[in-house]
């Protein structure tokens, strides 16, 4: 079962993947507006691809299901594992305590290529689950994200130092997730914090492999 919490939040993303561009998912994490050659050399490089956050439903299918509902293309769930280690390092779980999946679902095809929500989904079937009422309250794993379109050749450094250097967004990790895109390496994350909220960097490989 999915929550009459959950639900609503997913509902909400959905309204913002359909109206949000790049320009819009930039400005709102920055805080405001951004230099135009600053915005020009990120759109060069990078396009809005999805918007995220963490739910905590009886079963992964129930978020599937529910996606699948809303007319959404759902993807084979796959292991988390950079937000699954931030869990564990926020509230100490065990190892048999940590199976939290990636749910990935796209819509449409804008003109930049499509979007769609990723959802973090760590079942906890007690209402009263403590790690679920605290991650509901803090949202620290909420965040927009862009995809590094070229990311070699210095591009993913680039578009770091372009949110660092130009924005004032602060890095807050990053890691690599083999199980996601694994026929191209997998996919890696940088995270950075904003008065607008998280920003995540995603691009295809590894960054010991030129990502």
């Amino acid at each position: 079962m999915l929550g009459d919490e959950d639900r609503g939040r997913l509902r909400r993303l959905v309204d913002v993947v359909a109206g949000y561009d790049l320009r819009r998912v930039v400005e709102e994490v920055a805080g405001g507006g951004v230099a135009a050659g600053v915005m020009a050399s990120l759109a060069a490089r990078c396009v809005f691809d999805h918007v995220a956050t963490l739910v905590f439903p009886d079963r992964v299918a129930d978020v599937v299901d529910a996606l699948d509902r809303w007319g959404f293309e759902v993807c084979a769930p796959v292991p988390s594992v950079v937000v699954r280690d931030r869990l564990v390092r926020r509230h100490g779980l065990g190892v048999d305590d940590r199976d939290v999946s990636i749910v990935k679902a796209w819509t449409g095809h804008p003109p930049d290529g499509p979007r769609g929500l990723e959802v973090f989904v760590f079942p906890r079937p007690r209402k009263d689950d403590a790690v679920a009422e605290a991650e509901r309250r803090s949202r620290d794993e909420d965040h927009f994200a862009l995809r590094v379109t070229h990311p070699g050749g210095g591009g993913l450094a680039l578009v770091r130092s372009l949110l660092v250097e130009d924005l004032s967004m602060v890095p807050d990790g990053s890691g690599h997730n083999p199980y996601e895109g694994a026929g191209v390496g997998g996919r890696s994350v940088l995270y950075f914090t904003a008065p607008g909220g998280r920003l995540e960097l995603t691009c295809d490989g590894s960054p010991a492999h030129g990502a």
